[in-house]
């Protein structure tokens, strides 16, 4: 048995091969021997061994074509080979060997010690390798097997890796096809910023657990899925991917659904129940339980029944006493026990009742209890004192409630309210019974509320069945609040009844309000900050500036002996604080242009066109419809805004030649339209967008034409260019004559070649 490793020698050289054979030997090795690339070949089909030493010339067969044979054989993977020759020595034939497969080349004459370390190293290596490919192939037999898939997914969505169950569950007919996929072609788009969110936490945390999403099959199919997940490190100990272990929870939730639906069916027959539950074993010699409504309408109590079990068979009219014993024993343990019978109550009144029972079987289909049913059907109306403890749980549940919560008959009237309706309203629960539900609708929703009641009278549609809906109600004083209603039909005997809840969502709406309003709100303190730097720089630091260069000339002209370097510095001096005014007035400018406040939007487009195209290569056409009246301020500082944005995004980005700027009056609504003819992007690519979007650019365009009530749309493709429209609404007080429609004689052209 080998100790060391099996090693095949293949060498047509008798004196090498024994030297070789008795060298390892000695260290343990089991050494095979062959004289032929033939006979090596079947050794090593039929030994196996775990390192093959290969002459390159053989009698038979090149030792390149042995080795070949021996790497293309699956069932000889793990062997390594190793060439020894000391003819074929060249570059040529070293690249030829390792081409071939080779794991190493020895050049002879090499001495014993370095073949020993050569093959002591490959040896180890190939048990290095051999074991990996084991647990790898284990791990992969490992995961095929489980129930659930299994995947590996890069930390960008694409998956890497995945099992059979995971083909089998999506639908698809090969893992090849399923690895051209991304989890998020597998996943709904309203759930991809979910996914996003989970990948980023589970690569921070290393792990996450139990997170539900929906993905679709390969036909579209939708299901609910479970996913844990871990992350896999990969080189240099960086994440590589996420592990994930995914299960099809779908009977799983149907079960749920199944299980909440079984509950709801139960809560409602406990609370509702007017009839006797009753409960023995298989002789009916015990009583295990009874309901309450056994004492209301036997007229004895529980107590009396658990201790004597024939007490409600004494009970029984005797005319019908023995009808009903002898189906106790023929008909309740086969299930078919349905009898009618009078009870003698002890006040000597009757009652009609009908009683049903039906066996319960354990695990090995044996009876052991007895269940049934009896309902007085002699004045169901008295079932109803059963309820008594049901009603005073739903009395403490609407007065704990924190929505209010309304119960109308089926002529709108309202019959049961809870506080919370009366802080809500600020009505009184005495004045609110009895009226109907339309004095707490405004005047011009209650058509639409009451069609939406005669639907529900008359059937089960409606335009808020089943749904919550936002309208304003009206308080006890008249005044308007926001509220959101639901509607539930109670189902009844007779005619409907409907339970309203109602949430005021005052508070919520002038939050949602507040955020909405909140971007305006930053631009224009961007706005107030713009033009107090503006004024600061005009005011404050141009003056010092100015200052600054007549003291410098002052000096130079006090000292008419100034040498030449120094007049040279000062004159330095003197054009370096002309540059700065000039860089500080052109930033004040762009701050708070004073074209814009004197002269309009047309000539501070214009303006700022011509500076941009001074100092850049871009080419403007600018064609701005003028008015005989100013646009509000607003409007026009806004509009001017985003021409800035747009033509600055332009001149870093776009790597344009030419600008189209275009302002025209359409209907009762102006029009601002920025074209270039750049390299454009795709607006539906994420990396695009972040291509082009410094700080809040692209945010700011599109909150500045909202705040104005007006729409931002942006067109873009790759090589096509980039194209910008906003449509602003002009106020009732400037849609006059002037500015509905576009004055082309007037229009301000700038086009420099």
């Amino acid at each position: 048995m080998k100790k060391n490793g099996l090693i095949l020698l293949v060498d047509d050289d008798n004196d090498i091969r024994h030297l070789f054979s008795t060298c390892l030997q000695q260290e343990g090795y089991e050494v095979l021997e062959a004289a032929t690339g033939q006979y090596g070949l079947e050794l090593a089909q039929t030994r196996l061994p775990d390192l093959v030493l290969l002459d390159v010339g053989l009698p038979d067969i090149s030792g390149v074509e042995v080795c070949r044979q021996i790497k293309g054989d699956p069932k000889l993977r793990d062997v390594f080979v190793a060439f020894c020759s000391g003819e074929a020595t060249s570059d040529a034939h070293k690249v030829n060997g390792f081409q071939t497969g080779a794991d190493e080349y020895l050049v002879k004459p090499f001495g014993l010690q370095e073949l020993l370390a050569r093959v002591q190293t490959l040896v180890r290596l190939r048990n290095t390798t051999a074991a990996l490919r084991a647990s790898e192939e284990h791990h992969r037999r490992l995961i095929d097997i489980l129930p659930d898939a299994v995947c590996l997914i890069h930390p960008k969505g694409r998956l890497l890796a995945v099992n059979s169950q995971a083909v089998a569950m999506l639908g698809y007919s090969n893992t090849e096809e399923l690895l051209h996929k991304t989890i998020f072609d597998l996943t709904p788009a309203e759930e991809h910023e979910g996914i996003k969110t989970d990948f980023v936490i589970a690569l921070r945390a290393g792990i996450i657990r139990n997170v539900e999403y929906t993905m679709l099959k390969k036909d579209g199919t939708p299901f609910r899925v479970e996913l844990s997940a871990t992350v896999s490190l990969g080189i240099n100990n960086q994440p590589a991917g996420l592990l994930s272990v995914v299960r099809d929870i779908t009977e799983r939730k149907q079960a749920q659904e199944a299980l909440q639906a079984s509950e709801e069916r139960f809560r409602q027959l406990a609370d509702h129940i007017r009839e006797v539950f009753w409960m023995s074993n298989a002789d009916k010699s015990k009583i295990i339980y009874v309901s309450p409504a056994y004492e209301e309408i036997w007229g004895q109590t529980c107590k009396s029944l658990y201790l004597s079990p024939q007490n409600w068979v004494e009970a029984i009219h005797p005319d019908d006493r023995k009808r009903v014993t002898e189906s106790i024993i023929k008909k309740q343990i086969a299930g078919e026990y349905d009898e009618i019978y009078r009870i003698v109550r002890p006040d000597g009144s009757i009652r009609w009742i009908q009683d049903r029972a039906f066996p319960i079987r354990d695990v090995s289909g044996n009876i052991y209890r007895i269940v049934g049913i009896a309902d007085d059907i002699t004045k169901r109306q008295r079932a109803w004192d059963a309820l008594g403890e049901s009603e005073a749980r739903k009395r403490a549940i609407m007065q704990a409630a924190l929505d209010g919560i309304i119960t109308i008959d089926h002529e709108g009237r309202m019959i049961e309210l809870n506080a919370a309706a009366e802080k809500i309203f600020v009505h009184s629960r005495a004045k609110l019974i009895g009226e109907n539900v339309m004095e707490v609708v405004p005047a011009s929703f209650r058509p639409w509320f009451q069609n939406g009641l005669n639907n529900y009278f008359s059937g089960d549609k409606g335009p808020t069945l089943g749904s919550r809906i936002e309208m304003p109600a009206l308080r006890a004083d008249g005044s308007r609040f926001s509220a959101e209603f639901t509607i539930t039909r109670i189902r009844l005997a007779g005619q409907p009844m409907f339970t309203f809840y109602i949430r005021d969502i005052t508070q919520h709406k002038r939050a949602e309000a507040e955020l909405r309003a909140l971007p305006q709100r930053i631009i224009k303190a961007q706005e107030a900050e713009r033009s107090r730097i503006a004024q600061e720089l005009h005011d404050g630091i141009n003056q010092m500036i100015a200052s600054v260069k007549m003291r410098l000339k002052k000096v130079e002209s006090s000292l008419p002996d100034l040498k030449p370097a120094a007049r040279e510095i000062l004159l330095r001096c003197d054009r370096l604080l002309v540059k700065v005014l000039e860089e500080n007035r052109r930033i004040a400018h762009n701050l708070r242009p004073t074209d814009l406040d004197n002269l309009g939007l047309s000539a501070a487009c214009t303006s700022f066109c011509s500076e941009v195209q001074l100092r850049t290569n871009l080419q403007f056409q600018c064609r701005i419809s003028s008015s005989n009246e100013r646009l509000p301020s607003m409007v026009e500082l806004h509009l001017f805004r985003i021409v800035q944005e747009a033509v600055n995004n332009i001149e870093k980005h776009a790597k344009a030649k030419s600008v189209k700027l275009q302002l025209r009056f359409q209907g009762e609504a102006a029009v601002l339209k920025i074209q270039d003819d750049g390299e454009g992007f795709d607006p539906k690519t994420l990396r695009a967008v972040k291509k082009i979007r410094h700080g809040l650019g692209l945010t700011n365009m599109r909150e500045r034409a909202l705040s104005l009530g007006g729409t931002y749309e942006i067109k873009s493709a790759p090589g096509r260019g980039t194209s910008i429209v906003v449509r602003v609404p002009l106020s009732a007080a400037h849609r006059d004559s002037n500015l509905k429609k576009e004055r082309v004689g007037n229009q301000t052209a700038l086009a420099v070649k």
